[in-house]
């Protein structure tokens, strides 16, 4: 094994550093002799802008309740008595309407202590876009109609939004009531008791 020794050490740096300069580092760093900097110039300003004033906080608006959407419900129905000189509005027979609530939102009963509104003649007013052209007395429809409680005339309470005709021999439940279609009552059935 061999050792190396100072002298090798000495040898091998030289040899390391063949074809560099080197130059000695100053135990004191040397002050600069270079010619003095003219001072840099000041920026210029940029184009000044008005600060704009603060803006004022909005004026804190009274918290308003929404307003619950106006129920809705999908009725079948046979015409009774079209638009004309005596009504402007749309006179139906309507089947049950089993999910119908009152004013204050809760579904009644009615006589029999049946769910909702019972089968009966009454007014429908007309919604925009809704035509009754070649409607007659005894046809048979589906409509939608939509509850206004806040309508001034009771007549304009329920509005059809769409109305679709059926079939004619399509079977409605009066739960026994007269139709123009059938004019002879069905006799109920017996509730269990």
């Amino acid at each position: 094994m061999k050792l190396l020794t100072p002298s090798l050490v000495a040898a091998s740096l030289v040899l390391s550093s063949c074809g560099e300069e080197t130059k000695p580092t100053p135990a004191y760093p040397a002050v600069s002799q270079a010619l003095p900097q003219p001072a840099p110039e000041p920026a210029k300003p940029a184009e000044t802008q008005p600060i704009p004033a603060p803006t004022p906080a909005p004026a804190a608006q009274p918290v308003v309740a929404a307003t619950p959407a106006k129920p809705t419900y999908t009725v079948r129905a046979e015409v009774d008595t079209l638009p004309g000189i005596e009504s402007s509005v749309l006179r139906l027979h309507h089947e049950r309407i089993p999910n119908f609530a009152g004013k204050d939102g809760k579904v009644g009963t009615d006589s029999q202590g049946k769910p909702g509104m019972k089968p009966m003649t009454m007014s429908f007013a007309k919604g925009p876009g809704v035509s009754y052209e070649g409607l007659k007395a005894g046809d048979k429809v589906e409509v939608v109609v939509e509850m206004n409680w806040e309508a001034a005339l009771p007549d304009e309470r329920i509005v059809i939004t769409k109305l679709t005709r059926l079939a004619p021999e399509t079977k409605l439940d009066f739960e026994g009531q007269r139709s123009l279609s059938d004019p002879k009552p069905v006799t109920p059935k017996p509730e269990p008791k």
